[in-house]
């Protein structure tokens, strides 16, 4: 993520708001744990923050303490403080287990040779390092449906498949890979566990998965916290990708 897209939601907000979270941006995403007021007005310009070239960054840090600090030589970090400051303004929540969750998601895309399950990883990547929750939920739970469907189609005949679908169901017919597209995703799911893809414990482990995933892609007034959407991410990638942790 670039900056500009991390300030984003506050780049038209009092000018503290986008020096505190610029500085929280650089700790935790760049590795620049301090910054001088040049630095931080130089990178207010690349960013396109409004009116950011007339801004008197040396006095709004001045400002800023103690949610900002004065260190060697002019330069300046942000507090703990300054930090929950920020999550707060931003909606970020608890910032380590996202970045850990971040960091397994990021581990998985490299070694995807599936460019479309990829895709929808990189996406919940994205999602998660805004802060967007449910958003990314949902598009993980789309790579993972993505991956099942592939498994499936290497693993069984178009017949397999077929006689495992009319399971309950003797009517339902499968002819082409395309077919997946008409099977619901609790369905896959008992695919799966019929075609020993899944065992009946991973099965349980999905199907709470996909419930999560339900509340997160519906307008509900439920919104997941981190531990929740981390124990999702870490179920996910462990039974449909085969993640170790």
């Amino acid at each position: 993520m670039t900056l500009a897209e991390f300030l984003h939601p506050v780049r038209n907000t009092p000018k503290r708001v986008v020096v505190l979270a610029t500085l929280y941006y650089f700790k935790h995403e760049e590795d620049a744990p301090d910054m001088t007021t040049g630095e931080v007005k130089k990178a207010l310009v690349k960013a396109q923050v409004p009116r950011a070239r007339k801004a008197n960054v040396s006095d709004v840090l001045a400002k800023l303490v103690p949610w900002v600090d004065r260190v060697r030589q002019g330069r300046w970090e942000i507090t703990t403080s300054g930090e929950e400051r920020v999550r707060a303004w931003l909606s970020l929540g608890d910032d380590e287990p996202a970045k850990e969750d971040v960091s397994s998601l990021e581990h998985l895309s490299e070694g995807l040779e599936n460019d479309a399950a990829r895709d929808y990883v990189d996406e919940a990547i994205l999602c998660l390092r805004a802060g967007a929750r449910r958003a990314a939920v949902v598009f993980l739970w789309a790579g993972a449906v993505h991956e099942t469907r592939e498994h499936i189609w290497r693993v069984a005949t178009k017949k397999e498949i077929e006689a495992a679908l009319q399971v309950g169901k003797p009517k339902t017919r499968f002819r082409k890979k395309d077919d997946f597209s008409l099977i619901k995703d609790s369905a896959l799911i008992d695919l799966a566990g019929h075609l020993s893809v899944f065992d009946q414990s991973e099965r349980k482990r999905l199907t709470e998965a996909l419930n999560l995933r339900n509340d997160c892609g519906h307008p509900v007034k439920y919104k997941p916290g981190e531990k929740k959407v981390s124990s999702f991410i870490e179920d996910v990638l462990q039974v449909v990708f085969g993640a170790t942790f």
